[in-house]
C-alpha cells in the first residue's frame, strides 16, 4: 500500500512538472527520483497497518506533502507568497536539491537505528508509582481547567477569542494561562490513559469524549496542535486495544479535516461568534482558501526556497537560531532581548514587517537548517532525526509501559510541528507539552528511590 501511494503520487507529480515545463528543473526529477529510492518499494524499515502512525511514517508524509504535493503546485501553478532573492527556476531547483540531500541523510539515519536491536518490552509500573502518576497529571489537567476559566472571565481575551478572531494571542500578563490552556488537552488524555479502567466504556463513547478534548485546540485556533493531539488519541488508543487506525478511515476522515482547517482560515480574523453567522460553505470551496490554509498550517516548500536563496545575500546563523531557541520558554518580562531569526527574516520578506495579525511566517527544520549551517547543516539535522524517529519507533511504537506509550505519544503529538515550523516556535510548545510527562517520570523516580 505505501509503496505504491508513494509511487504514484511521485510519477503524477513528475508529470505534472513535466507537462507545465516547471521551473524547478532537473532537480526536481532527481527529488522524486530519490523519493522513490528511500521511501518506495526499496526502502527498509518499519512496516505495517501502522506505519503513518509512527514517527518516520510522519515524517516521510511531510515531505511527500510539502515537495511532493505542494511543491509541485506551486511550481506548476506560478503560485508562491515568498519573493525570492533569485530567479524562481534556481530557488526552487536548490529547493528540491536540498530537499533530496535530506531525504538521503534521514533514510540512512533511519536504516543505521533500524539495524539495531529492539529494546525488550518494559515492565508495568506499580500501584503506588500509577496512582502518583495520576496525580500529577490531575493536578496539571486542574490547572489547564482553571485557566480556561480565567480567559473566558477576562473581557480582553473574551472579546477576542469570540468577536475579533477566531484564535487567542494573550494580552500582557495573561501568557500563564495560555501556557495551562495549551497542556490542557494532552494533560487530560494522559489522566484518561493513566486511570484504571472501572467501567466498559463503548468504545465510540471513549472516542468521542477524546475528540471533544483535543477540539479545545480548535476553540483558540491551533490546527496543528489539533492534529498533533488527535495523533496522540489514536495511538493511545491502539495501545489499548481501543482503536486502530485504518486507511480507510483516514480517507474518510480527510475530507473533514481539509474542511475544517479552511472555514478556520475563512474566518480567524471574524471570531467564533461572527463566523459562525457569516461564513457560508460554498465560500470554502474557493481554491485560493484552500492554498491559504496550506500556506498558513504546513506548506513550508516556498519559505524554505526563501531561505535558501536568500543565503546569497544574507550571512548565515551558524547555530543561533537553536541556541535561541530555549530562551524563548523564558517569560517576556525576564528582559531579554530576542535576536533576529528566521521567521523575523521570512516575516520581513512577505508582509514587510514581522508579527502582522495572525499570518505565517514560519520556517520548515529544512530550511531552517540551511539557514544555519547550510547543506551540511541539512545533511547532519536529518541523520540525527532519521536516527532518533527510527530508534523511537523500534524501541517504543508497540510498547504498553504507561510512561513509555504516553511518552512517544508527546513525540507523535509534537513530529508535525517541529518539522513545519522554526525551532524558537516549536521548543517552548514541545517544553510545555513534554513538562507534566517529565515532572511524574521524575515523581515515579523519587517515589522508587531508597530513603
Amino acid at each position: 500500500m505505501r509503496p505504491a501511494l508513494i509511487f504514484t503520487l511521485a510519477v503524477t507529480a513528475a508529470a505534472a512538472h513535466y507537462a507545465n515545463g516547471s521551473p524547478a528543473g532537473m532537480n526536481a526529477y532527481l527529488f522524486f527520483g530519490t523519493l522513490l529510492a528511500v521511501f518506495g518499494a526499496y526502502s527498509r524499515g518499519m512496516h505495517g497497518r501502522n506505519y503513518w502512525l509512527s514517527l518516520t511514517g510522519l515524517v516521510e508524509a511531510w515531505f511527500v506533502f510539502d515537495y511532493c504535493l505542494y511543491g509541485t503546485a506551486l511550481a506548476v501553478l506560478g503560485r508562491s507568497k515568498a519573493p525570492l532573492a533569485a530567479s524562481t527556476e534556481e530557488a526552487y531547483s536548490r529547493a528540491y536539491l536540498v530537499g533530496a540531500l535530506a531525504l538521503l541523510a534521514f533514510a540512512s539515519g533511519a536504516h543505521f537505528a533500524g539495524r539495531r536491536s529492539p529494546r525488550p518490552e518494559a515492565k508495568g509500573w506499580g500501584l503506588h508509582a500509577g496512582k502518583l502518576a495520576r496525580r500529577v497529571f490531575l493536578l496539571f489537567t486542574a490547572a489547564g481547567v482553571v485557566s480556561v476559566i480565567v480567559l473566558l472571565l477576562d473581557p480582553e481575551s473574551r472579546q477576542q477569542l469570540f468577536f475579533e478572531h477566531v484564535g487567542l494571542a494573550p494580552r500582557e500578563g495573561m501568557g500563564r494561562y495560555t501556557s495551562l490552556l495549551f497542556m490542557l488537552p494532552t494533560t487530560a488524555v494522559g489522566l484518561w490513559y493513566l486511570s484504571s479502567r472501572k467501567r466498559p466504556y463503548s468504545r465510540w463513547l471513549t472516542m468521542a469524549g477524546l475528540f471533544l478534548i483535543a477540539a479545545i485546540h480548535l476553540g483558540y485556533g491551533r490546527r496543528l496542535m489539533w492534529a498533533g493531539t488527535m495523533l496522540l488519541i489514536l495511538h493511545l488508543c491502539k495501545v489499548r486495544g481501543i482503536f486502530t487506525l485504518r486507511a480507510r478511515y483516514l480517507a474518510v476522515a480527510l475530507p473533514l479535516l481539509i474542511l475544517v482547517s479552511v472555514w478556520m482560515e475563512a474566518s480567524k480574523n471574524l471570531g467564533w461568534y461572527t463566523a459562525t453567522e457569516s461564513i457560508q460553505i460554498s465560500r470554502l470551496a474557493d481554491g485560493n482558501k484552500v492554498f491559504d490554509m496550506v500556506d498558513n498550517s504546513v506548506g513550508r516548500f516556498d519559505t524554505t526556497a526563501a531561505l535558501i536563496a536568500n543565503r546569497e545575500t544574507l550571512p548565515y546563523y551558524y547555530g543561533e537560531t537553536f541556541l535561541m531557541a530555549p530562551l524563548q520558554v523564558l517569560p517576556v518580562s525576564a528582559g531579554f532581548e530576542r535576536s533576529r531569526g528566521v521567521r523575523e527574516e521570512l516575516g520581513e520578506l512577505i508582509y514587510g514587517a514581522f508579527g502582522q495579525g495572525l499570518v505565517s511566517q514560519e520556517a520548515s527544520l529544512v530550511g531552517e537548517l540551511y539557514a544555519n549551517f547550510s547543506y551540511v547543516g541539512v545533511m547532519a539535522g536529518f541523520l540525527v532525526v532519521g536516527f532518533g524517529a527510527a530508534f523511537l519507533d523500534a524501541r517504543c511504537h508497540h510498547s504498553r509501559h504507561p510512561l513509555v506509550a504516553m511518552g512517544y505519544g508527546l513525540c507523535l503529538f509534537r513530529a508535525i510541528h517541529q518539522l513545519a515550523t522554526a525551532s524558537t516556535s516549536w521548543f517552548p510548545l514541545t517544553f510545555l507539552a513534554f513538562l507534566p510527562w517529565l515532572c511524574t517520570a521524575a515523581a515515579v523516580r523519587l517515589a522508587r528511590r531508597p530513603l
